[in-house]
């Protein structure tokens, strides 16, 4: 009797497909990479942010001037691109980007800036990604009575004010032990991530809820699988672009949101030694150089050219990665 041919229905029960191998066949994520590197301001922003990073993480290699000190009789030096400054300064090489009112110098204090900005941005989207994507990859999956109650618990956070709730925490515990801690990162990166999970959750259980139905998770869950492996192996990777989309217009939004905070005071604390490893934060650059424009206004103008770089280069990330994603997409 002649053996049967296995058909591509009679796989044994666990037996997975071997991987498709040919070099005609591309995967998603080689498409998405191909539209992006087409997209030349998504890549210039991408490069930009990678040089934004280093520069935070090589500050002190990087700085030329420790970023607290006073330079006696430096004060109000002029940038490059001016000889005096309106308060009667000449320009010296040693500081290129200027000083403050301290004689503190300006490129230091941007470098160590870039930093604690960086920092209260990607740290604060990390926590938020974590949160929010397990309430509502969860929430969307189980559907139900645990759908109800966690919407109804996300709409209770999405309910509160981020900015105002920042604000209050900023006051009330600012001095405290968490306050004072690594420079006010850990209270800022609790303070953010408390209400800003709420938003993404939204979107992540939307696409569970759409990816739930598929064929692929009907066959993973007739071989057994648990809710969170067909969360984890199924749902999750099909949502990732949903995610990394979030995150590029996300961090912009938080280093935004910490200059705002330092400008009116309540953002990261100052260091006083400068061996910390946050020493300030371009918010603080931000006050500070607002209580010198009339003497130095080259302040003012370096510290809005670094943050507007930054958050422009997200955001045309953003852009690159959300079209470079999108299923509808024709291959081209």
């Amino acid at each position: 009797m002649a053996k049967a041919i296995p058909t591509s229905t009679s796989l044994p029960l666990g037996a997975t497909r071997p991987a498709i191998t040919s070099a005609d066949s591309q995967s998603q994520w080689q498409l998405a990479w191909r539209r992006l590197r087409r997209n030349k301001p998504a890549l210039i922003g991408g490069i930009l942010i990678i040089l934004y990073i280093s520069a935070g993480l090589f500050a002190s290699t990087l700085s030329p001037h420790n970023p607290v000190q006073a330079n006696s009789g430096q004060d109000y030096r002029p940038a490059f691109w001016r000889t005096t400054s309106p308060a009667g300064k000449t320009y010296d090489a040693k500081f290129p980007l200027g000083t403050d009112q301290l004689g503190r110098d300006v490129l230091s204090r941007v470098l160590y800036g870039t930093r604690s900005s960086l920092a209260a941005g990607l740290l604060p989207a990390g926590i938020v990604l974590l949160i929010g994507s397990l309430i509502g990859f969860f929430s969307g999956y189980l559907g139900g009575m645990p759908d109800n109650i966690l919407m109804r618990i996300t709409d209770v956070f999405y309910a509160v004010p981020t900015e105002l709730l920042l604000i209050l925490v900023m006051i009330t515990m600012g001095e405290s032990a968490l306050g004072r801690a690594a420079s006010g990162v850990p209270l800022f990166l609790l303070s953010v991530a408390v209400v800003s999970w709420s938003g993404l959750s939204r979107q992540v259980r939307g696409s569970a809820l759409a990816l739930k139905d598929r064929e692929f998770v009907e066959a993973a869950r007739s071989l057994g699988a648990s809710n969170g492996e067909v969360i984890a192996r199924h749902i999750f990777p099909n949502s990732l672009g949903i995610l990394i989309v979030w995150t590029a217009f996300a961090v912009p939004r938080f280093i935004i949101l910490e200059a705002i905070l330092g400008y009116i005071g309540l953002g990261l604390k100052p260091s006083i030694t400068g061996k910390e490893f946050f020493v300030t934060s371009w918010g603080r650059a931000f006050l500070d150089a607002y209580s010198v424009i009339g003497n130095n206004p080259d302040y003012m103008i370096v510290i809005t050219v670094a943050v507007s770089l930054l958050v422009v280069s997200f955001t045309f990330l953003g852009d690159g990665l959300r079209d470079a994603l999108d299923p509808r997409m024709t291959r081209k």
